[in-house]
C-alpha cells in the first residue's frame, strides 16, 4: 500500500512544499536510509526527517526532490517514489495525506509489543513463572514488550529498514529472542539468535499447535519456520 509524506522548505513558509508517495512505508524507510547516509553532503545536510510522514529540506543546499536522479544520493527509488509540488500560499491549495490506520516508527533501541499482522489480537507473549523451557507464547489475553535494536553499533535512534539485523531482547531483563534449530521453538536465551533480520517478521516467524498447559489452558508456542506469517510491531 502506498506511503505519504510531507516535505517543507525550511527558510520559508510558501515555496518548494511537496507531497512524497512512496509504494510502501518500507520504501519511505528505505529511502531516507539512503538519503541520510549519502555521501553528498549537500542533500545530507538539507534533508531533515521530523517524523516518518513530515520532512524539511533546504533547497539552497539540496532539493529533496532531486534526491532520486542525483548519484550517490537514491536514484535506485526512481521507480517506487515520486514527488508532486504543491501550490504556494497564493494558490491556497494543500493536499491532505491520509493518516495510516496503525503506525508505529520503527527506532532501534525502543521498545515495541509484537503481534499478528493478520489478527492484531494475537501478541507475543512471554511469561516469566511457570516458564521452564523459557518459551516464547502467542497469546490473545497478555502481551510482552520487547525492545527490538539494530546490532550495528552506534545505530540507537535511527530508523530500521528490513535488511538490517537486530536483536529483540526483553526489557526487563538481558535475554534475546533464539530459535532452537532441531525443534523451532522460540526462546529466550543470553545468545541472541544470530543473522536476524527485521524483515524476517514478515515470514519467518508462525503460530504452533494448541496444546493444554499446566493449568489447564490452551496455548500456543511461537516457532520459527521458512514460512511464517507477517508479524508487526505495535
Amino acid at each position: 500500500m502506498v506511503f505519504y509524506a510531507y516535505v517543507k522548505q525550511i527558510t520559508d513558509n510558501s515555496s518548494y512544499r511537496y507531497v512524497i508517495v512512496f509504494t510502501s512505508r518500507a520504501v519511505a524507510d528505505e529511502w531516507w536510509r539512503a538519503v541520510s547516509t549519502s555521501a553528498i553532503v549537500s542533500f545530507t545536510d538539507s534533508i531533515r526527517r521530523v517524523n516518518a510522514q513530515f520532512y524539511t529540506h533546504d533547497v539552497n543546499q539540496a532539493n529533496a526532490a532531486n534526491s532520486l536522479t542525483t548519484t550517490g544520493v537514491a536514484t535506485q527509488f526512481l521507480g517506487d517514489v515520486f514527488f508532486t509540488l504543491l501550490n504556494d500560499l497564493g494558490g491556497r491549495g494543500l493536499s491532505i495525506i491520509p493518516s495510516p490506520d496503525h503506525f508505529v516508527d520503527h527506532i532501534s533501541g525502543n521498545s515495541f509489543f509484537i503481534r499478528s499482522k493478520v489478527s492484531p489480537y494475537k501478541y507475543w507473549y512471554y511469561p516469566q513463572s511457570s516458564n521452564a523451557t523459557n518459551a516464547i507464547y502467542v497469546s490473545h489475553t497478555e502481551r510482552t514488550l520487547f525492545r527490538v535494536s539494530r546490532t550495528d553499533s552506534g545505530t540507537a535512534g535511527t530508523i530500521i529498514i528490513g535488511s538490517d539485523e537486530i536483536n529483540i531482547t526483553l526489557t526487563t531483563v538481558d535475554l534475546s529472542i533464539n530459535v532452537i534449530a532441531s525443534t523451532g521453538q522460540v526462546i529466550v536465551s543470553a545468545v541472541p539468535m544470530s543473522g536476524l533480520k527485521f524483515s524476517d517478521l514478515l515470514n519467518k516467524f508462525t503460530v504452533g499447535p494448541t496444546y493444554i498447559d499446566d493449568q489447564n489452558l490452551a496455548t500456543r508456542e511461537l516457532l520459527g519456520t521458512d514460512d511464517g506469517e507477517e508479524w508487526e510491531l505495535a
